[in-house]
């Protein structure tokens, strides 16, 4: 589902509790006010404050749709974040009440007329905000919304309340109306931490925190995976309603061009799209690798190690020579023969897929056709230009730091 359309369901959502919660308020109130249940026509109060708070996550949620201005280049997705935290602020508010209620209840009980509906006006109370509650906590999850999941808490904190009056007036016609001021105070240590823990969530959103350690270490795993990428060095993420923007610092595996970086940024966000749901915007700064160790490929006509003589062909050369390098001092060496030097076709790709696999990151050749070019350069080899006059492998190791790179098939 596009974040528009989410954005969409739900502000639907929010639009249909508060329309369930004026029907509701109404025949509460209006129960309440004939049958003379004080805690009832409270619970009525209750919910109108409830109808203002769904209305304030629709507000968040529709200016959330609106596109993206001069003043606000990252588009209004906050909104949903500040009316989470202002919700958060009413269910701890709510926890304040029925401690309240709680001990007013205590100190002066109510006598409550036509008990019977009074009591059907409670129980249908309790059911139908448990309804409209796990309703908006099944549409905020879906859609990842802060403001929606809160507003669901808040109402199922809501269920609470009205059990409450169920059980006041139970407890009357018991002859006992006290019953509920244990459990009011019960529930309000519930409702005051639900309230805290979604204000400090919202809170930190705000402050661009990001709370999910484990997808950090899940992306840095994954992009480290793509070849070309040496490694990941910094992943910012923050939440802005129910999209995401982020920030990549990542060093390639050796040098590479504009369009290498372009096709490697977007291969890296195709990854952390997989991972973070609501990807807006991922930026991703390519710095080139330090090559301090190289493992440089040179290819060769016999076996005679460092006195071999140089081959000028990629693909019809027999033999290899690998040499390790580090901070430009040699390490070892080794010979191999070329496998693909006796096939009719591709050879040079089938050269290049060779080397790759032997972990070369430099290649020094004289001429190098299109398909052997583009193989070394998605898998990040550089391409050095071999000199006409040097013979041996020898002579070749020490003019390294002076040879050109290819930047284009020679032939």
């Amino acid at each position: 589902m596009a974040v528009k359309e989410e954005l969409r369901a739900g502000a639907k959502a929010s639009r249909n509790s508060t329309i369930a919660l004026i029907f509701l308020a109404a025949i509460k109130g209006t129960v309440g006010f004939y049958s003379g249940s004080s805690s009832l026509i409270a619970d009525a109060i209750h919910t109108s404050m409830d109808i203002f708070t769904s209305l304030a996550v629709w507000v968040g949620l529709k200016l959330s749709l609106k596109s993206s201005g001069e003043h606000f280049p990252y588009g209004y997705y906050k909104a949903e974040n500040l009316v989470a935290l202002f919700v958060s602020l009413l269910i701890i508010l709510s926890g304040v009440e029925l401690v309240r209620e709680a001990l007013s209840t205590i100190r002066d009980p109510a006598e409550i007329e036509f008990q019977g509906l009074a009591l059907g006006a409670a129980v249908f109370s309790v059911i139908t905000i448990y309804a409209l509650s796990q309703y908006k906590f099944r549409v905020g999850k879906e859609i990842e919304s802060q403001a929606l999941i809160a507003d669901a808490t808040h109402s199922y904190t809501d269920v609470f309340s009205s059990m409450v009056v169920v059980v006041a007036i139970i407890g009357s016609m018991l002859g006992m109306p006290c019953l509920d001021s244990l459990g009011v105070l019960v529930i309000s240590v519930v409702i005051f931490k639900l309230g805290i823990s979604t204000a400090k969530e919202s809170a930190l959103t705000l402050m661009d925190a990001w709370l999910d350690r484990d997808s950090i270490e899940t992306i840095r795993e994954s992009v480290e995976h793509i070849p070309g990428v040496n490694r990941v060095d910094d992943i910012r993420l923050r939440r802005s309603g129910l999209v995401v923007f982020g920030e990549m610092q990542v060093e390639s595996a050796g040098e590479c061009d504009l369009k290498r970086v372009e096709v490697l940024s977007a291969e890296i966000e195709e990854v952390v799209k997989g991972e973070i749901k609501n990807l807006e915007h991922l930026s991703v700064d390519v710095k080139p690798g330090k090559m301090s160790e190289l493992r440089i490929a040179i290819p060769v006509t016999g076996l005679e190690g460092l006195q071999s003589k140089l081959s000028r062909h990629i693909g019809k050369t027999p033999y290899y020579i690998f040499v390790d390098m580090e901070d430009n001092k040699l390490k070892s060496w080794d010979v191999v023969e070329n496998p693909a030097a006796d096939l009719e076709r591709k050879r040079g790709v089938k050269t290049a897929e060779f080397l790759e696999e032997k972990g070369v990151n430099v290649i020094i050749v004289k001429d190098i056709g299109e398909g052997p070019f583009h193989k070394f350069h998605d898998s990040f080899i550089r391409i050095l230009g071999m000199p006409d006059d040097v013979d041996d492998v020898q002579a070749l190791i020490e003019m390294i730091p002076e040879l050109d790179v290819i930047i284009s098939p020679t032939e």
